[in-house]
């Protein structure tokens, strides 16, 4: 009998230690997988962090990569784009009247646009350009002429594409435009324009999808 206990009492000893060195060893383990992820957390994070980093940079270095022109270009430039915009906001209302006006008044500004100052700078970004103001407004000219308000659109889609080219090319230093679209103008063709807000106000439906779109490209000078 003694001998059978003292068995049984040498069994259940090394039993307990081992089944205590075991469970260390598992603790060891957890906190060991705990380190390795917490470590992979932080690279991760650190990752994230460093390409958030490089992101204003790069916002920054384009900010600033603007050109400089003359006071009077500026003021010409300037002009032609908010008249732009407000043809842009004619057809927003859908108000053929207003789209005629607007029309008019970006026109006049286009025929009197001189663009010597870009080809100073640029001769390759002025050689893009030269005509497409005359493009656009013999466009505008034709526009007005049409009653159609839905043809009137197609107009604008074309004007519109000649001021992101005429934006990408003087690159006037300060402003700042959105390149906006929407895939389900004129059956689902799709379409683009320029807005001076980040927010979506539709000119190829108006209020009937008025939000319909999204900003594809910002342009900052």
């Amino acid at each position: 009998m003694i001998g059978q206990f003292e068995t049984r009492f040498v069994d259940y000893f090394f039993d307990k230690n081992i089944r205590t060195i075991f469970k260390i060893k598992i603790k060891r383990m957890k906190y060991f997988i705990m380190l390795i992820l917490l470590t992979v957390g932080f690279v991760a994070c650190k990752n994230e962090e460093d390409k958030q980093a490089d992101t204003p940079a790069t916002e920054e270095k384009k900010e600033g990569s603007g050109n400089q022109y003359s006071e009077a270009f500026t003021t010409s430039f300037n002009n032609v784009l908010n008249a732009y915009y407000n043809l842009k906001d004619a057809f927003v209302k859908s108000d053929t009247v207003a789209v005629n006006a607007a029309g008019t008044q970006l026109k006049a500004l286009l025929d009197s646009l001189k663009l010597d100052e870009v080809q100073q700078k640029d001769t390759v970004a002025f050689s893009s350009i030269s005509g497409r103001p005359g493009d656009a407004a013999a466009e505008i000219t034709g526009m007005i002429a049409e009653k159609d308000l839905e043809k009137k659109r197609e107009s604008f889609e074309m004007i519109s594409g000649v001021f992101y080219d005429l934006l990408r090319s003087v690159r006037p230093g300060g402003v700042t435009a959105y390149y906006q679209y929407c895939p389900m103008a004129f059956n689902d063709k799709g379409a683009y324009w320029l807005s001076s807000a980040d927010s979506i106000q539709n000119p190829y439906f108006g209020k009937k999808m008025l939000t319909c779109g999204e900003v594809k490209e910002t342009l900052k000078y």
